[in-house]
């Protein structure tokens, strides 16, 4: 059993285990009598338009002493992801899966909840907090329809939050009217993924008794999850997510389909840019600017479901709004903390929410405010992220080369798009040439680089066609360990794998246990590492709210912002930049059935593109910092 003084032991060496803190909470109340309860809280709008106000389901679990009048925090999370799907809801390929670990709630509403899904009710009830879990509208239980988190999803979640302050009403299985006088008012809201952009999105709502958010591998803005720069990530996948949600429902999931069925139209599925669907679901700018909850944010820089974009997209807007708050950021894939660092994970979260619900002085807050993963349990700590200190070092594309200088005269590089091409395939042997890409690299290092947040790539080139992709990867060309994390090849890999045994954590019973199964991290030898990439739709090089169509043959200037990292470069080893196409692993190219063969002639998504660089005019910069 995994219990709150071993883990202390682990992460700060000199504590005893036997010895508990007087910072911390402690597990003083039974998990075991814990109150269980379901109430059904009334939603201020009619999602399934039923001519009735939706009823959102919220389970509860709270210690046995709230009955007598013990006031509790609660932690506090919404999800879509409570019972399995009736139709798989997994996107067709298998690649961006929701999060299931830790099993679902019950199958039956009685009433009294027994199974509550993840470990924060077996290890913090009985430390004096409750858990709170919300069916979102239109999944399991709960009345409306699933529409990817628009304002009628909102009002259900946070009619839950306002519930708990006495805000809503709500009523028990029995139908008498609950009020939540255990509550202390203070709520801390948590979850990996959908929930996690469920609380980035609450903490923006005005909502007095949120405190603090723990967003892990989430963002604030559907269109950058949805959408690649101008293009579609997969086809008709805002719809199919509304989909895949509601048929979570156990009440008859075909009474949205019609408020499902509006979604292509409204998300521009033909030219996927930036509609007032996407504004409504953008908690960016000026919305972030209510944002009063501290945020201890957490996400994998190898993340290429919810990709690192997003969680920088996220984290400024936590900077602007000015509020207390803290990062880790790991070297995995989509991947809960929980399960891939969980003896540095939960002493951290624990002392958080001591701190931000509980009240309790703990020093969490005189820590660095961002921590690093550069390399598999290698550490550093900084007061920024992107670094604050780094500077500008532009390279120049010359023929095969990455030079510090520019060219004196001007060169061209051509190349030829193609359909099916995964990218592992697309950045290999660098010093081979290939029709369907150009690689430019640098001279091996003599010392190590760190470059800290986002590169980018200026280049003048011409397209044959217009409204194609254009692509550039970033790489590290040295053989070396690499975590393996790749969404070429099923089964996708997230940088963990299975190890031996399992961890439970503080208390459980027959129904809900507690009990996970370990990971060790999932390691790879090859000789490069893709450290960051993007694709852009050409037609929308100035504008994500346009097209702006390409003239065949003639020059234009693209400025390719790739995703931000934080990535260490070792000696001996070459910074390379690749230059394509079209590439079929970030994307869903009709007709290649995944990347497995090219499309059926006739059947081509878009003109198959010649594009030639100007290789005077094209650069990559790099911000590079201290390490």
């Amino acid at each position: 059993m995994i219990v709150a003084g071993a883990l202390i032991a682990v992460a700060t060496p000199g504590t005893a285990a036997a010895q508990p803190r007087s910072d911390l909470s402690q597990p003083n109340y039974s998990y075991t009598d814990a109150i269980r309860e379901t109430v059904y809280v009334e939603s201020p709008v009619d999602g399934d338009r039923d001519g009735q106000k939706d009823r959102i389901v919220v389970d509860v679990i709270r210690p046995k002493e709230t009955a007598a009048g013990l006031k509790v925090p609660v932690i506090f999370e919404a999800s879509p992801y409570f019972a399995p799907a009736a139709l798989s809801a997994q996107s067709r390929d298998g690649r961006y899966r929701p999060d299931y670990s830790g099993g679902y709630k019950d199958e039956e509403d009685d009433g009294v909840p027994s199974k509550f899904k993840g470990y924060y009710d077996n290890y913090f009830v009985p430390r004096g907090y409750a858990v709170v879990q919300v069916d979102l509208p239109g999944t399991r239980f709960s009345e409306g329809c699933a529409t990817v988190d628009g304002k009628e999803v909102m009002a259900g979640v946070k009619a839950a939050l306002d519930w708990l302050d006495g805000r809503a009403s709500a009523v028990g299985k029995s139908g008498q009217a609950v009020q939540a006088d255990w509550d202390s008012g203070n709520v801390g809201m948590i979850g990996k993924s959908r929930p996690g952009v469920l609380a980035n999105i609450a903490a923006t709502l005005n909502v007095p008794n949120l405190k603090t958010i723990v967003p892990i591998a989430a963002f604030n803005s559907w269109y950058g999850y949805l959408r690649l720069n101008g293009l579609p990530r997969f086809a008709d996948y805002p719809r199919y997510s509304a989909v895949s949600d509601g048929w979570t429902s156990k009440l008859d999931p075909n009474r949205c389909a019609a408020v499902y069925d509006e979604i292509p139209a409204a998300t521009d599925e033909r030219d996927a840019t930036y509609t007032s669907w996407f504004a409504e679901r953008d908690y960016r700018g000026a919305a972030a600017s209510n944002l009063k909850a501290s945020v201890f944010m957490v996400h994998g820089l190898n993340d290429y479901n919810v990709t690192p974009d997003l969680a920088l997209d996220a984290w400024n807007s936590v900077k602007s709004a000015g509020v207390p708050r803290k990062l880790m950021l790991t070297q995995m894939a989509h991947v809960d903390p929980i399960n891939s660092h969980r003896e540095r994970w939960l002493p951290q979260l624990h002392r958080w929410l001591d701190h931000w619900l509980l009240g309790i002085e703990n020093g969490v807050m005189s820590e660095p405010q961002v921590q690093i993963e550069h390399a598999p349990n290698q550490w550093d700590t900084y007061a920024a992220w992107p670094a604050d200190n780094a500077t500008t070092k532009k390279l120049w594309l010359e023929h095969e080369t990455l030079s510090e200088t520019q060219p004196s005269t001007s060169g061209h590089a051509l190349f030829f798009e193609k359909y099916d091409e995964r990218e592992k395939d697309i950045v290999a042997s660098p010093e081979t040439d290939r029709s369907t890409r150009v690689a430019f690299l640098g001279k091996p290092l003599t010392k190590e680089m760190r470059v800290s947040g986002v590169a980018e790539v200026t280049l003048s080139a011409k397209a044959s066609a217009s409204g194609t992709p254009l692509s550039a990867f970033l790489v590290d060309y040295g053989t070396d360990s690499y975590p393996n994390t790749s969404e070429d090849d099923a089964p996708f890999t997230e940088g963990i794998k299975p190890g031996s045994g399992e961890d439970c954590f503080g208390a459980g019973t027959t129904a809900d246990t507690g009990c996970y199964p370990r990971y060790v991290h999932d390691l790879v030898t090859r000789p490069f590492e893709i450290v960051s990439k993007t694709t852009i739709d050409t037609e929308n090089r100035n504008s994500l709210l346009s097209d702006s169509p390409v003239v065949a043959d003639k020059y234009y200037t693209y400025n390719l912002k790739l995703q931000p990292n934080d990535y260490v470069f070792k000696p001996g080893h070459r910074i390379g930049l690749v230059i394509a196409g079209t590439n079929c692993t970030s994307m869903e190219v009709p007709g290649t059935d995944w990347c497995s063969h090219a499309p059926e002639p006739g059947n081509e998504p878009w003109q198959l593109t010649e594009f030639e660089i100007d290789l005077g005019k094209s650069s990559l910069t790099l911000p590079v910092a201290p390490r």
